[in-house]
């Protein structure tokens, strides 16, 4: 279900990507940084719930300077010297990911868990002429392809299964059937969960599934 009216869509998309526009440009974030404060600061909750001051009531680079000012982060830029033109992969990325978040009604939070703001912004240079529905089409396939959580993480480290095992101390049967959803990883035992999330230097809750 959508949280806000459609009226809205064009003003939100448009408000996101200035944001990630003059967070990569005037702020001197990464996307993914920017992504991650917009996230844990709470303003990702409001936006996507289509709170007015958000998505319709303030420009991106206000939204900027609240996430950073929430986040405990002084940027140094007076707010007359941050400007977007409305074009580039890093406006296009906050604006394709405003619609995907519209279009789904999955949070952000649940967004940054399946994807990156890199690899969104990867995809400009092939589909930033197409319309926002094709974008959406690409990313949910590629996510609804992509292997199980566990599994993404092992071979970022490039570790094989057998060295994953020796290293946590979890079952090589254990990591096979979570890398095959043959078991629910959600359902594992909190020690095994830990023990992999140490081993392979991420959070526990990057290994979890989160459905599309």
């Amino acid at each position: 279900m959508r949280a806000y009216s459609e009226d809205y869509l064009f003003d939100a998309m448009e408000v996101l990507g200035e944001a990630f526009d003059c967070a990569a440009n005037r702020a001197g974030l990464r996307l993914g940084q920017f992504f991650e404060m917009f996230v844990a600061t709470g303003v990702a909750d409001a936006f996507g719930a289509g709170a007015p001051r958000y998505v319709s009531g303030s420009s991106g680079i206000e939204l900027v300077l609240d996430v950073c000012y929430r986040a405990g982060l002084d940027v140094g830029i007076p707010l007359a010297d941050m400007t977007a033109d409305g074009e580039g992969p890093d406006y296009w990325c906050g604006w394709v990911l405003a619609y995907w978040q519209w279009e789904t009604g999955r949070p952000f939070r649940t967004i940054g868990r399946v994807t990156t703001m890199e690899e969104i912004r990867a995809l400009y240079w092939p589909l930033h002429e197409a319309a926002e529905q094709k974008f959406v089409e690409v990313i949910e396939e590629r996510v609804a392809r992509r292997g199980a959580p566990l599994k993404s993480w092992r071979e970022q480290r490039g570790l094989s299964q057998v060295a994953l095992a020796e290293k946590s101390g979890v079952s090589l049967r254990a990591i096979q059937q979570y890398e095959q959803r043959c078991k629910n990883i959600n359902h594992g035992q909190g020690v095994s969960l830990y023990r992999l999330a140490q081993t392979l230097g991420c959070r526990i809750e990057d290994l979890l599934e989160y459905p599309l």
